[in-house]
Order: structure tokens, then C-alpha cells, then sequence
């Protein structure tokens, strides 16, 4: 907090900026309290007195786990906001939820959402202080604006899903990995992650690839027995018959979802919020299995330089902890991030991007790179702005369905364009540090950044 309020004191430019995003927020959120009303009192949309959609889809799994009944659903994906994506374990750990009445709960959730974000921004500034980054530091009180107005923030909280939660968890478990404290790192990842969102798992390969192969054994193994050990119990609380059964129907839900994806093909009359790889080709070159090997060739070219490097660390490992060599691991985990939504067939959102961008601000001498991450992520960062000014001028005349028609996302894959930015200036990272010499074994690279 001192260093924003020294920043306000010394800059024009910052209180202006700060002052104009915290009046959007407060616009932001009274439109957001507006919304939630609204979709809690209109039939149309609500028949069953529903909330906020991704809300619902973990309150109606809550309430499922808890009747026995199945959780997820055996029919067509064309509908996939009314699937649970999640594990049984999920579904058990959401019940607590169900003894607050919905004008408590939706309000909580809300209000979760935000102090877990403005606690993910407080993080990231311990971590550099640690790290001893002071120009990530001070890059991260600039661009407190630019927080305040995150898009993917804002969609979060509209929807009521997980994304900003677990880009706290991974923040959280990438601290805890970049220090080896391997009793926190294996919470967040066994007890957390992996039953929820697996994809977030990326941080755990960081002490391998530095050459900290015990404590990545340990993690590993540790984070998998508290996997099983949540498996179990939830198998158990739930009936071993129903508990295995829907164990079960979560494989073959994972099983099917790309193959039974609705996607979008060039019949369709934009894009969509899906920027996967997979959805971008398929969307251009027609839906078929020629389209689909095409999007995993691109997939697997996209991420042979990042194994390619890899490689090169796993034969030469530094034999540091993440804390000791902070830039090689940030690039690492940060790479590992993007290369991980790259990977996915469905990509709604970069959520932790804000973190990615704000290092790379602070970290990258090159000017051009810094532009072509300015260029690809200030305008994501803004869509909240300018969908929310689309609808104010054009009313329902703007919505065409769920989309957004005034919407640059509809039609050009946004956040595609991030992951690919961002991806190539951490590799350009990864490899000038890997092509740079060594002071000598267990030595810190020669160039810093």
C-alpha cells in the first residue's frame, strides 16, 4: 500500500488513470449487482430461480452429490454451460454452500471473488519483493489500473466461475514451489488443482526443470497420495457404488468433450469466446477429423521449442531453487502456463495473464517486445469497457444469443493472439539464458534478464 500511495503522490498521470478505473469499478459493480438481480428475478432466464450460470452449475452438482443423483449429464454438449466439468471431489467440497440461502450466497461468492483478486495483485508484489524483482515490483503498482479493469476479472465475476480463484490457487502454489515448501505446494496442488482444475497443475514441472528433482519427486508423489486420499474420501462420503460410478462418468465426460463439442465452424456467423487453437482452425477450415489432426500438428509444432529447451535445462540443470534463480524460474512457470492453454481444446479466458504481462513489462529490454505485449493484451484488457459502453448505446440490439455482436472477441481470437505474444517473448527468454555462459556448477546465469 505505501508504494501505491508514494506512486499517487509523485504521479499526475497515475492518479488520473487509478482515479478513472476506480470510478469504471464502482460503475462496474453496480451494474454487476444489477445484472445478478435481474437474472435471479426474470423466469425467461432463471426458470429455476437460477443464479449466475457457472454458479449454478456447482450449486445444482452440490445438490446432486448430495441426492445421489448423477452428476454429469450422458446427452448432446451443445448445451455446455449446463455441464459439470469438474470432479465428484468438487461437487462434494461445493455442499457446505448449500445451507446459505441464495440472497447470502450469491452476494458471498461476489464478494469472494474480489478479495480473492485484490489478494492475488498483493501477492504478486510480495513474490517480486522476495524474488528481488523491484522492477516487477514498481511495474505491478503501475499497472494497478489496468488490474482494476481486467476483462477476465469481470467476466469471473459476471458468471460467478473459478478462474480467478484458481489463478490465486496457482499463484499460490508457484510461490510455495519457487521456495520448496513442499508441505503448502503439495495442499495446492494435490488437495486443490488437481481435483479441480488439472490444466493449473503447470508449476509443478518448475523444480524439475532447475534440477530439483528430489523435491519434484517428493511433490509429485506427495500431491498424488493427496489426490487419492481426496478421491477416496469422497468415494466413501458418497456411497463406494455411486462415489466409483461417478468417478467414472468423469473420464468419459473428459473422453468425449472435444469430440462432442459444439464447435464452430465456417457456417457459423462469428467466432465465438472459444480462442483454443483447436476452435480457431476448425472455424476456418471446417469441422472435420483432417481439421482436427491439422489443429494438433499446429499444437505439437507450437510446443517443440518449449521441449526442445526443456531438454536442454533437463541435461544442464542449474540445480537452484526457484527463489535463487527468480527469472529462469518465472519465465519457466510462466512458459509452462501459456503452453498449457495452448494445449487446451476450450480457452474462455488467460486469468492470469495480468501477472505474465506485468513481469514481462518489468523484466524484457527489448522495446519491441514490451509494444507487441502491450499491443495483444491492453485491448483484452478492455473489452470489459467497451462491451459494457456497446450495450448501453445498443441495448438488447447488441446481442445476437449469448454473443456480444459489437464484441472485436466474437471475431478475432483475442486471447489466442496473448498466449502467442507472450509465449514467444518467454521462449526468446528461455533460450538467449540457455545459449548464455555460466559463471561455474550451481551458479547463477551471467545475464540476469
Amino acid at each position: 500500500m505505501n508504494e501505491i500511495r508514494n506512486q499517487w503522490k509523485k504521479s499526475k498521470a497515475f492518479r488520473v488513470l487509478l482515479g478513472a478505473a476506480l470510478v469504471y469499478a464502482a460503475l462496474r459493480m453496480a451494474v454487476q449487482a444489477l445484472l445478478l438481480v435481474y437474472i435471479a428475478s426474470a423466469p425467461a432466464i432463471a426458470p429455476d430461480g437460477q443464479v449466475a450460470s457457472d454458479l449454478q452449475i456447482y450449486i445444482n452438482a452440490a445438490q446432486n452429490f448430495a441426492t445421489g443423483e448423477d452428476l454429469y449429464l450422458k446427452g448432446s454438449l451443445e448445451h455446455l454451460e449446463t455441464h459439470f466439468p469438474y470432479s465428484p471431489a468438487f461437487a462434494l467440497m461445493f455442499m457446505p454452500v448449500l445451507l446459505l440461502p441464495l440472497p447470502v450466497l450469491v452476494p458471498l461468492d461476489a464478494i469472494l471473488h474480489i478479495a480473492a483478486y485484490v489478494f492475488m495483485y498483493f501477492r504478486w508484489g510480495k513474490i517480486f519483493k522476495r524474488l528481488q524483482l523491484p522492477r516487477a515490483a514498481q511495474t505491478l503498482v503501475n499497472l494497478l489500473p489496468l488490474w482494476i479493469v481486467f476483462t477476465a476479472f469481470w467476466d469471473d465475476l459476471a458468471y460467478l466461475n473459478i478462474y480467478i480463484l484458481m489463478a490465486l490457487v496457482a499463484t499460490l502454489f508457484m510461490d510455495a514451489v519457487l521456495e520448496e515448501r513442499l508441505g503448502w505446494a503439495i495442499f495446492w496442488l494435490g488437495v486443490i488443482i488437481l481435483p479441480i482444475k488439472p490444466q493449473w497443475a503447470f508449476a509443478a514441472a518448475i523444480p524439475l526443470l532447475l534440477g530439483r528433482r528430489t523435491f519434484f519427486i517428493r511433490l509429485l508423489l506427495g500431491s498424488l497420495l493427496a489426490y487419492f486420499l481426496v478421491a477416496g474420501a469422497t468415494i466413501l462420503i458418497g456411497g463406494v457404488e455411486y462415489g466409483l460410478q461417478q468417478y467414472s462418468d468423469y473420464v468419459v465426460f473428459l473422453g468425449r468433450l472435444s469430440r462432442d463439442f459444439p464447435w464452430r465452424g465456417p457456417d457459423s456467423p462469428f467466432l465465438g469466446y472459444n480462442h483454443s487453437v483447436v476452435q480457431t482452425i476448425l472455424y476456418f477450415f471446417g469441422v472435420s477429423v483432417t481439421s482436427m489432426k491439422l489443429a494438433t500438428l499446429v499444437k505439437v509444432i507450437l510446443l517443440l521449442p518449449l521441449g526442445w529447451v526443456s531438454v536442454k535445462y533437463l541435461m544442464h540443470p542449474v540445480n537452484q531453487r526457484g527463489d535463487e534463480v527468480p527469472h529462469l524460474a518465472l519465465d519457466f512457470g510462466f512458459a509452462l502456463y501459456i503452453a498449457a492453454f495452448l494445449w487446451l481444446d476450450m480457452v474462455w479466458e488467460v486469468s492470469l495473464g495480468i501477472a505474465v504481462f506485468t513481469y514481462l513489462l518489468a523484466v524484457t529490454e527489448s522495446r519491441t517486445e514490451r509494444i507487441l505485449a502491450s499491443i495483444v493484451f491492453i485491448p483484452y484488457c478492455l473489452l470489459d469497457f467497451w462491451r459494457l459502453l456497446s450495450f448501453a448505446v445498443l441495448g438488447e440490439d447488441a446481442l445476437s444469443g449469448a454473443y456480444l455482436i459489437t464484441d472485436p472477441s466474437t471475431y478475432i481470437p483475442m486471447i489466442l493472439f496473448v498466449l502467442l505474444a507472450f509465449y514467444t517473448i518467454l521462449l526468446r527468454r528461455l533460450f538467449a539464458r540457455a545459449a548464455a555462459p555460466r559463471l561455474g556448477a550451481g551458479s547463477r546465469f551471467r545475464v540476469n534478464r
